[in-house]
């Protein structure tokens, strides 16, 4: 039993003996000597340095065949070529280390061992790149602009309120190119080639009524506007502007009747867009710098139709027409052929309207002003009541005490107020241009009226004058 056990240590032990013996061989077999070492060294900087040789040289089979071949260098396999038969590694062996070898530079000076000189870079691609990529800017830029101006266009933000008059006729509405060049000519809409399109991507550039004057302002957008245009019939207002209402009044009277707001009305009197030669004689100038509304006296007062919606501009081109056919030509020759001017014939008939309660009075009362005109030196003011009722309508007195206005106020100012009073009427302008000639008024540079009774009395002294107003109780401007 002893025997057979130490026979089966004795044989593990010559087992473990053999494998150790095997294992030391092995690795004997894969231990690198000191020059193998080396050579593995130098092999692993050729890889290296052939690797960055590659890059640069071997980009074009033509190059590599240019490169001239001396006696003794290896040649290069070729595609498809089996590798040298000692290559043991699985990498190119680069182990033989050619000698230089002079490069092709094709005209420029060649240098023993060194790379060939790159071509510089043409520029062309490049500024051809920049400008595609400037160009790439420039229309984003561009769309986005005119994306943004587009909507606002079509959508009226931030557009003005202020209402134009816009008038199509049956031929233009059949185009709705066409229609949008009135539209933008007449300040609605600034892109006409977004609202035809608008209109033909919907299908509303279609059904379009011609138009008399049409209320449109540029923030209504595009929807508000096609439906206006579309519009057949509108409601017409007939609206009546005694003689004698301010500018204020009658803008006033326009809001309250739904023909136009007050500051529509107002926007349109300051617009530079009315041609009327009678506009040119009313003077500007320091003179005139106090002047409260330069179309006071010039906004006609009568019976007018307007549509309902309409545009400031359109309303008080209606008062700027009637007073251009009543005081025609004839009658602004026949103010020069006695020495006036229009302008101070207006403001003279805008104070007799208001100092004389009819209509016969009006030529005295115009006799007594010229009296006084006329003799400056004896009567350098006027000293109307009805300038300082202006000033008090212009600027309402506060707490109880008048608003000082030395350019309307006759009283301190000599001649004429620096502008109209009111609107005055034909017959006021008449007696402004024909003062009366009778001898009852020849002398006399006083009058008074007393409004409750419509009498107007002529004295030929202040002491006289004044003793009418008080019986009358009137003269509570004075």
């Amino acid at each position: 039993m002893s025997d057979d056990l130490e026979k089966l240590l004795n044989d593990a032990e010559a087992k473990k003996q053999a494998k150790l013996l095997e294992e030391e061989t092995i690795r004997r077999s894969l231990r690198i000597d000191e020059s193998t070492a080396q050579r593995l060294a130098k092999e692993r900087h050729n890889k290296v340095s052939g690797f960055k040789l590659n890059i640069d040289l071997e980009s074009s089979n033509d190059e590599q065949a240019a490169q001239p071949v001396r006696a003794g260098d290896e040649p290069a396999p070729t595609q498809g070529e089996n590798p040298p038969a000692d290559r043991t590694d699985g990498f190119e062996d680069n182990s033989f280390d050619p000698p230089e070898q002079p490069v092709k530079t094709d005209g420029f000076k060649g240098e023993t061992g060194k790379r060939k000189k790159k071509a510089p870079r043409s520029s062309f691609g490049c500024t051809r790149g920049i400008i595609y990529g400037v160009l790439v800017l420039v229309a984003s830029g561009f769309l986005a602009y005119f994306g943004i101006v587009g909507g606002l266009d079509l959508t009226g933000l931030f557009r003005s309120d202020t209402k134009v008059p816009v008038t199509l006729t049956a031929e233009q509405i059949k185009d709705v190119d066409e229609v949008a060049r009135v539209l933008k000519k007449a300040g609605v809409i600034d892109q006409p080639m977004i609202f035809s399109l608008y209109c033909k991507v919907t299908g509303s550039g279609k059904g379009f009524f011609p138009q008399d004057e049409a209320s449109l302002s540029p923030d209504m957008g595009y929807k508000a506007i096609i439906n206006i245009l579309k519009t057949a019939k509108r409601e017409i207002v007939r609206v009546t502007f005694p003689e004698g209402m301010t500018v204020k009044e009658i803008a006033a009277k326009l809001e309250k009747n739904k023909v136009c707001s007050v500051s529509d009305f107002y926007i349109a009197m300051k617009k530079d867009n009315l041609n009327y030669d009678f506009l040119k004689e009313i003077p500007m100038g320091d003179k005139y710098k106090g002047r409260f509304e330069r179309l006071e006296g010039y906004v006609f007062p009568d019976s007018y139709d307007f549509y309902v919606g309409s545009s400031g501009e359109t309303a008080l081109r209606k008062f700027l027409n009637a007073f251009n056919s009543r005081i025609d030509t004839t009658m602004r020759a026949k103010i020069k052929s006695k020495g006036m001017e229009l302008n101070d014939t207006i403001i003279l008939a805008s104070i007799i309207q208001w100092e004389a309660a009819k209509i016969d009075d009006m030529y005295g009362v115009s006799r007594v002003l010229h009296n006084r005109l006329n003799n400056p030196d004896k009567f350098p003011r006027l000293e109307c009541d009805s300038t300082l009722r202006y000033i008090d309508s212009i600027t309402p007195p506060v707490n109880g005490k008048r608003v000082k206005n030395p350019d309307y106020n006759t009283y301190e100012r000599k001649g004429l107020p620096v502008g109209a009073i009111n609107n005055p009427g034909l017959d006021a302008i008449d007696a402004a241009i024909n003062p009366s000639d009778d001898d009852e008024y020849k002398d006399r540079y006083y009058f008074a009226t007393d409004m409750k009774t419509g009498e107007t009395k002529f004295s030929r002294t202040l002491a006289e004058h004044e003793a009418w107003c008080r019986s009358r109780g009137i003269g509570l401007y004075g």
